[in-house]
């Protein structure tokens, strides 16, 4: 009788290279336009395919998914459903802060949730990745200007 070769199941979370098994990451992007104008629906197919490219790029991630909100304003996070979603499953990539979130409470609520969770937020205009900073103090300067910022605008808009 031959002997049975057990052939273990495939990490997807692993890769080989040079002899050398990596750690792929679970990594999502986030994008969110605020609008349905055609500027706004065009940066939001911009933003997608941009990250989606850039995720698949990188061989020690492996992408989760896109997750995209559409004409969702940034100042409340209940009515964002795929920032929800994203929530719960990778580390998350983002253009901004303000695209993140526009208010600094849920800013900070939701990173330091993620960060208990291990789960990373990068913001790659200011370069800030969660699990990597020394303090909170950068991201809230940051996340507050970002908040000043919609409310001139929603003031501007009003007038």
């Amino acid at each position: 009788m031959k002997e049975v070769e057990v052939i273990k199941a495939r990490n997807d979370l692993q890769t080989r290279t040079r002899g050398k098994t990596i750690e792929l990451m679970r990594v999502g992007a986030y994008c969110r336009v605020s609008t349905d104008s055609a500027d706004q629906l065009n940066s939001y197919k911009s933003q997608v395919a941009y990250y989606t490219d850039m995720i698949k790029k990188n061989k020690e991630w492996v992408l989760a998914d896109i997750y995209a909100d559409e004409a969702i304003t940034g100042t409340q996070v209940a009515k964002r459903e795929d920032f929800q979603r994203m929530i719960n499953d990778c580390m998350v990539i983002t253009k901004s802060i303000s695209r993140f979130a526009r208010n600094t409470l849920d800013t900070l609520k939701y990173v330091r949730m993620l960060k208990e969770r291990n789960i990373a937020v990068y913001f790659e205009d200011e370069k800030i990745n969660t699990l990597t900073m020394d303090g909170e103090l950068l991201l809230v300067v940051l996340s507050s200007v970002a908040q000043q910022e919609v409310e001139n605008i929603s003031a501007n808009v009003k007038k």
